[in-house]
């Protein structure tokens, strides 16, 4: 039977002054021991280029002992990004792109881009992913817990209520 494919994966991203533990070496290779056999790994662009944020990827993924895949984040939107996206699909490969409406200063995206870049995947054949948080909200929610003087994990979750009005009831 085929291995499985890992559609979600965060391997070497640096992200808010951290770096995630697994490398593309140590990641993959604990996938296979699970039996997956290919990730595909978000790419994230560096100060908005597609292009910088591919090369950067492919030199980690150098490390790499198995097949992988990118999904290619969209942080800002101009006509560049937007040639970059077909550049993307028609020469390297990457029919994926994920929009971050949360992580406000550092991914989020407003709603004006998220519809300039769903248009634009569309006309591409690409799949557009949503990480669909409202960043506004989680933005205030960890404030909160920063003021209460909870750090830890678990205030990522209080942070991130189901109903985002319970937010600013704590």
């Amino acid at each position: 039977m085929p291995g499985g494919i890992d559609p979600h994966t965060h391997l070497e991203f640096e992200f808010m002054n951290t770096v995630t533990k697994d490398e593309f070496f140590s990641g993959q290779a604990a996938a296979l021991a699970g039996g997956t056999t290919m990730p595909i790994d978000f790419a994230i662009p560096i100060d908005g280029s597609l292009t910088a944020g591919f090369k950067a990827y492919e030199k980690k993924a150098k490390k790499s002992c198995m097949d992988y895949g990118f999904h290619m984040a969209i942080t800002k939107w101009d006509e560049t990004v937007a040639r970059e996206m077909e550049l993307m699909v028609k020469e390297k490969g990457i029919n994926s792109f994920k929009f971050f409406m949360a992580y406000k200063g550092a991914l989020m995206i407003g709603d004006e881009l998220l519809l300039q870049g769903l248009k634009k995947c569309k006309s591409l054949g690409a799949l557009a992913m949503v990480h669909a948080e409202n960043g506004d909200a989680v933005d205030e929610g960890q404030k909160k817990m920063i003021e209460l003087g909870i750090t830890g994990p678990e205030g990522h979750a209080l942070s991130r209520p189901p109903v985002v009005s319970l937010i600013f009831a704590l």
